[in-house]
């Protein structure tokens, strides 16, 4: 009988309570492991939240280092009674906004525009890439903070519950302020399908 190779087994994600435990840690012992536990296990989320978030890879690779210093910063802050995961992206929220801010604000004192990549794509790719730069420039054209609510609930899959918690308010609100930035996103894509 021929012995069949083992899977490699997948990570489990922390659970929210894991996530408290951490944070506990790494108040009463700064330079232990747990803070580095953390930051291993959210920093490609968070990268890519802010990557989509302000629209520069290096920026949101800079971004990402403010917002686990802030995290180790304000560690004392963080009320193990609430779940880790919307105290961690109300902090990358803000530091994305603020880095959107900084961002415009140092391109209009040199009065230079960003250069924007483009590249050759294979022809079987071309309808495909297109839906996807139409989205990502109607998602370019709203105000930062719909977008930044768009891509907590659609890129990152956060609840209803972790998205009030993140945006300080209630699930009522929250819904009200999804479905103003949807709508707000399906007329900005209807209008640039129509040019």
């Amino acid at each position: 009988m021929l012995a069949t190779p083992l899977k490699k087994p997948t990570p489990t994600p922390l659970s929210q309570e894991e996530d408290a435990e951490l944070m506990l840690r790494a108040q009463v012992d700064p330079a232990g492991p747990a803070f580095q536990v953390l930051y291993e296990r959210h920093r490609r989320e968070v990268l890519g939240y802010l990557a989509a978030l302000v629209r520069d890879r290096d920026l949101a690779e800079d971004t990402l280092q403010d917002v686990f210093f802030s995290v180790y910063e304000h560690r004392a802050r963080y009320d193990s009674a609430r779940p880790f995961r919307p105290w961690l992206y109300r902090i990358a929220r803000n530091a994305g906004l603020s880095a959107i801010t900084a961002r415009r604000d140092a391109r209009l004192e040199s009065g230079h525009e960003l250069e924007t990549d483009s590249r050759d794509e294979p022809p079987r790719e071309t309808a495909r890439r297109e839906r996807i730069e139409q989205t990502q420039v109607a998602l370019a054209a709203l105000p930062p903070e719909t977008r930044a609510l768009l891509l907590q609930r659609h890129s990152l899959g956060m609840k209803l519950t972790s998205l009030a918690e993140s945006w300080g308010c209630t699930e009522r609100t929250i819904r009200n302020r999804l479905q103003a930035a949807c709508s707000e996103l399906a007329s900005v894509l209807s209008t640039g399908s129509e040019a």
